[in-house]
């Protein structure tokens, strides 16, 4: 009952506090708040960002994963002597996915290259727009979470003839044909004529809707039209293999047997080490936890300094009602309250002060996530544990730099106290 009275005590107190020195607390709460506030923002950025990415790997399905040349983040000054891993590597061949496919863990492989790098336009009846070209098989949609909504993915028997037909996202036909139907007509890119056979729809993600449209070309079609006249590059080194295990196989073994055919169609002997990467999920989720995790230190950074603003604050504001309290403290001391009374009551009202300024920034926070949410493409969801974390944080921000002014009222000689005007 004692403890329960004095925390009473000290959150009246520095509530009046709040209301006599208006100033001096309002920029504690507000250094308080700005922590917290960067706290909760980007926690629901990333929390939200860490969804769609989570959405956006498991629409592949469980049982699929990637042969790629080189994998991962490979940080570069450019002033190093060798070229970067994926440039020592020689490119991910085509053909290899005839092979895997053939593996008795294997339902399906196949190659798929990104020609986003090309120069050229999407262009019909004299309208353009941009768009990032991706050479997939006619199976693609096998691993993609998107719909065709007007028309048809192009068939096998297109794609092994080399035929010029593409698929194109709902945005790039809006651009072009709108407000006609694009299935069925013919647009260009760059110098060559294609025929629209269907319009994609992304699902809803942010990956989809912050980069470029999307153009789907036949694999074989991109050989025959789109590098023609590319001879600085060969198109296997745009090449990754999609490779999807059978039903109810284990992923070790399916990935095991990849990894020896790839070693047996390098030619790598017994202690060389492998010259490609096999992506897993796992391994995708693991590279984005990484730079996940340098957000986090940026945002605790950012936070940290808010909350030694607001720490600054609390000093200042608690060593002045110290001051103007001190024949307040000699009457308590004389009247029997002890050492510890005295700096519990300050702690409480440090505290007190630290906690509104973090239930304000909180406050702040659930605003600008719902916004964002809500009205932008970006994803913000605040998770639980940002709001105790931030609480918590404003709260012992308070007992830590209200520590010090309490321990000075704390220790006032109670018959000095008394005489002080």
């Amino acid at each position: 009952m004692k403890g329960t009275k004095a925390l009473q005590e000290g959150v009246t107190i520095a509530l009046q506090a709040l209301r006599q020195s208006k100033v001096r607390t309002g920029l504690t709460i507000l250094g308080v708040g700005i922590g917290v506030l960067v706290v909760v923002a980007m926690a629901a950025v990333i929390q939200g960002v860490n969804s769609s990415f989570d959405v956006l790997v498991e629409a592949s399905g469980a049982n699929t994963f990637y042969v790629t040349r080189a994998y991962g983040v490979e940080m570069s000054t450019g002033l190093e002597d060798e070229d970067p891993t994926w440039r020592r590597r020689p490119p991910i061949a085509a053909r290899f996915s005839r092979s895997l496919e053939a593996l008795s863990t294997i339902a399906n492989a196949y190659a798929s290259a990104d020609l986003s790098w090309l120069p050229s336009k999407l262009s019909a009846g004299g309208n353009e727009t941009d768009a990032a070209i991706l050479a997939v098989p006619s199976d693609y949609m096998q691993t993609d979470a998107g719909d065709i909504i007007a028309g048809r993915f192009y068939t096998k028997t297109e794609e092994e003839a080399g035929r010029p037909v593409a698929v194109i996202d709902s945005t790039a036909a809006e651009d072009l044909f709108a407000p006609l139907d694009a299935v069925g007509r013919t647009m260009r890119i760059g110098d060559q004529a294609f025929t629209v056979v269907g319009v994609y729809k992304a699902p809803p993600n942010l990956f989809a809707s912050l980069g470029d449209s999307r153009v789907f070309v036949p694999f074989s079609t991109a050989q025959k039209y789109l590098l023609k006249n590319v001879r600085w590059i060969s198109f296997d080194e745009l090449v990754w293999i999609t490779v999807v295990a059978k039903p109810m196989i284990d992923m070790t073994r399916a990935i095991d047997q990849v990894t020896g055919r790839l070693r047996a169609l390098r030619g790598l002997g017994p202690g060389e080490e492998n010259n490609f990467d096999v992506v897993t999920q796992e391994s995708m989720m693991d590279l984005w936890n990484q730079l996940t995790a340098a957000l986090f230190a940026v945002m605790f950074a950012l936070s940290s300094v808010g909350l030694m603003v607001g720490g600054i604050g609390v000093i200042a504001v608690m060593v002045v009602s110290v001051t103007e309290r001190t024949r307040e403290i000699g009457i308590r001391k004389a009247l029997g309250a002890t050492k510890r009374d005295i700096m519990w009551q300050f702690l409480v009202e440090a505290a007190t002060l630290t906690t509104i300024g973090g239930a304000c920034g909180l406050a702040v926070g659930t605003i600008i996530a719902w916004v964002l949410n809500n009205f932008t493409p970006v994803p913000a969801v605040i998770p639980l544990w940002s709001v105790f974390i931030a609480i918590a944080a404003a709260a012992f921000t308070g007992i830590v730099f209200g520590l010090f002014p309490a321990v000075r009222a704390a220790r006032l000689d109670p018959v000095t106290a008394l005489r002080y005007e």
